[in-house]
């Protein structure tokens, strides 16, 4: 990489680790799976989650984000604690993903917390037909002075689990390619339903589960939400250097990019990944600045 642009990307790193200086900045957006939060696995100790719960409370405040989109998320308790560490930042929404089987509450969910005024916040299950499908994604309309509203969506698209075989890599593709239809359908009832309101820009970001390296040929879930009016913030940026994710020591996995943020509306710019300590997720926390018109 050249030095200017080695220099450049390190500012806009910059953006993402300071204290927002004044109402003129831009805002900054941050997404991060915080892999099964708190505790690292579903069945934590008490020991564990509070482990957890004190270093992403300590890397967040760090980064202090406008607006945050947390993926892997026990439930709203956990997320309103954790992002209680930045002064301003408030819990929007967290999803209540069940158990379609049990009816029981799932330990992954999706919040969304920012700094700005909520007009609105939901979610929404993939409406994916299969039984153990739980996920789904969250919704906040934001309200930036000035500007109108940011709709932001958090997201968590089906896992690679059960893509061993042919049969089911196609089966797991389809669900995502389906849930990448449903996320666009449902911003154009969000458009009607706000149809006399400023819409300032689009959002959608967390764990999409593939990429458009070609790594899962029969999911198009990138190339569908692209074609649908979303900007990928990732075009532009070599492989090497968006692997959001990377698998524990002697995995049978290579780091890949699974974590991703699509604007719509907004001035087009690069994503970058945010500097963290180590342990804290398998996932990259991942960020862009949000210019205001």
């Amino acid at each position: 990489m050249q030095k200017p642009v080695r220099l450049a990307l390190l500012a806009i790193a910059a953006l993402f680790i300071t204290p927002l200086l004044n109402a003129a900045e831009p805002l900054k957006f941050v997404s991060w799976n915080l892999e099964w939060f708190p505790g690292h696995r579903p069945t934590a100790s008490a020991a564990e989650a509070d482990a957890h719960m004190k270093a992403a409370q300590e890397a967040l405040k760090k980064i202090n984000p406008d607006i945050f989109v947390g993926v892997e998320i026990h439930d709203w308790a956990a997320f309103d604690e954790l992002v209680s560490a930045v002064p301003g930042l408030n819990c929007h929404v967290v999803s209540s993903f069940c158990d379609p089987l049990s009816g029981e509450l799932r330990p992954q969910q999706i919040g969304i917390a920012s700094k700005l005024k909520c007009h609105a916040a939901m979610w929404e299950n993939w409406a994916a037909n299969v039984p153990e499908m739980s996920r789904g994604f969250a919704f906040a309309a934001l309200e930036v002075p000035e500007s109108g509203l940011l709709m932001v969506y958090g997201n968590h698209l089906k896992s690679n689990r059960g893509s061993d075989d042919e049969a089911g890599a196609k089966n797991v593709a389809g669900m995502r390619n389906d849930q990448a239809r449903q996320l666009l359908g449902h911003r154009e009832k969000i458009k009607k339903a706000f149809a006399k309101e400023t819409i300032f820009g689009w959002i959608a970001a967390g764990d999409f589960n593939t990429n458009h390296d070609g790594q899962f040929p029969l999911c198009q879930a990138v190339k569908t939400i692209t074609e649908g009016g979303y900007f990928n913030t990732w075009a532009s940026t070599p492989k090497e250097k968006r692997l959001t994710w990377h698998p524990f020591a002697g995995g049978k996995f290579e780091p890949t990019t699974f974590d991703y943020i699509f604007t719509e509306g907004l001035k087009q710019t690069d994503a970058v990944i945010i500097p963290v300590p180590e342990g804290i997720s398998d996932h990259a926390a991942i960020g862009i600045t949000v210019s205001k018109p």
